[in-house]
């Protein structure tokens, strides 16, 4: 399967995913999804699980025969009308990009929590969960709001990503990032 990023307004993400489900037949095409994250927030002194968008304003979709699809996309009025007045971009991802997505949000696309604990030194040591993928990237974190930071290359743009952590003293969470 070949991905697709699909640029879009942030907050139009669900709308954009109806309007090709409504468009486009579902054996014309593998999957279109948000990839989503897990962060924790802090509430009342409880920590919360939040679920949020790694990416706003990005749907991504995959298929096979690109040619078809996207004609037929191209002919729906109103995906016609988003592409005419800018509100839609798509663009062809890079493999090495779509591989790294699927490594660090799995099958159902959701970044989860990464358990992590700090050293003596003060660096971050026995990370584990998605954020292990990218260790070595890790630009910043912030133990007390519960992120780390990465850089990664992605659609040729040098992005930081900000990745939901969790502490030793978050063990009631702990459901989320196993």
């Amino acid at each position: 399967m070949r991905w697709y990023l699909l640029k879009t307004w942030p907050g139009k993400e669900e709308q954009l995913i109806e309007k090709i489900q409504r468009t486009v037949s579902p054996d014309l095409y593998g999957e279109c999804f948000v990839i989503s994250q897990q962060r924790i927030w802090r509430k009342q002194q409880k920590n919360v699980v939040h679920v949020e968008k790694l990416f706003p304003g990005c749907v991504f979709f995959t298929c096979k025969n690109t040619d078809y699809v996207f004609e037929r996309l191209k002919s729906a009025p109103s995906i016609a009308g988003m592409i005419m007045c800018g509100e839609l971009a798509i663009l062809p991802m890079r493999k090495a990009d779509a591989d790294f997505l699927l490594r660090i949000s799995g099958e159902d696309h959701m970044v989860k929590l990464s358990s992590v604990r700090k050293g003596e030194n003060g660096q971050l040591c026995e990370i584990s969960g998605p954020l292990k993928v990218c260790s070595g990237q890790i630009e910043r974190y912030q133990l007390k709001k519960r992120y780390a930071v990465i850089r990664h290359n992605l659609w040729g743009e040098n992005l930081g990503i900000v990745m939901g952590i969790a502490l030793k003293e978050d063990m009631d969470l702990r459901s989320y990032f196993e």
